[in-house]
């Protein structure tokens, strides 16, 4: 076996230890970046923002992303709408289309949550805290990707997570995980709600940005400046430090 080769296979022998030890928690969506959509919003509305995303199977919520009723998938969304009279009707009354969801703790071991949803043919789970609360989403993609994501072709190019422009300037991606970031700014982070850039950025500005809205948040004497956001995601940040007042 060639280097390249016996490399990768290291890695993916390293993954699935790993991944053994994991729950659901540990890899789920966060809430905050859960792309879902309200019952009352016209099938119409709904497609079109579907549409605007890369993701094909949609939660849907009652009132709340707490009361998740179950999900859509994009193509059962079109077929709908190919039915004129089905345009402006509610989600909710399309009630044949929306697929039941299950609801799993955040404690669950990801092994026996894979075989699970294999079983079951489910490629989406709902994931609750302990107080009855959505606390996440996991998919079987997010489940395989522990596995088999993180490994890069031999030709491929790791994103550079981290850009500096000067002592005090630097161009960061939203992927980069609070605690090396903290590291290289003497900044401590509550990581316990969220794990990446993209997270706090999002928890701190309660929502996400839109594509191509500029939004600041200032953070113990460091400006954060959302410079690109696709996908629901902040993709680039551009972070400085303030003048001490």
């Amino acid at each position: 076996m060639d280097e390249a080769r016996q490399g990768t296979a290291d890695k993916l022998i390293r993954n699935v230890f790993r991944y053994m030890d994991k729950n659901a928690r540990d890899i789920m969506t966060h809430r905050k970046n859960i792309v879902a959509i309200d019952e009352e919003e016209s099938l119409e509305d709904a497609l079109h923002f579907m549409l605007e995303t890369n993701y094909s199977r949609f939660p849907i919520y009652r009132e709340s992303i707490d009361e998740i009723i179950g999900f859509m998938h994009l193509r059962e969304a079109m077929t709908c709408y190919l039915k004129n009279n089905y345009r402006n009707v509610p989600v909710k009354e399309l009630r044949s289309y929306i697929r039941p969801v299950d609801f799993i703790p955040e404690s669950k071991n990801i092994d026996r949550l894979f075989k699970e949803m294999q079983a079951k043919k489910n490629h989406i789970v709902i994931v609750m805290d302990e107080y009855g609360q959505t606390s996440g989403l996991v998919t079987l993609e997010d489940i395989l990707e522990e596995i088999v994501g993180n490994i890069m072709d031999e030709h491929d190019v790791e994103e550079e997570l981290i850009i500096v422009l000067s002592a005090s300037s630097y161009i960061a991606s939203g992927m980069l995980e609070l605690e090396k970031l903290g590291d290289l700014l003497h900044v401590t982070f509550d990581t316990e709600e969220y794990g990446t850039l993209n997270g706090f950025m999002i928890d701190k500005l309660e929502r996400i940005p839109n594509e191509g809205e500029e939004c600041i948040v200032v953070y113990k004497n460091y400006r954060f400046t959302v410079l690109e956001v696709n996908d629901n995601t902040i993709q680039r940040v551009k972070i400085e430090k303030l003048p001490m007042a």
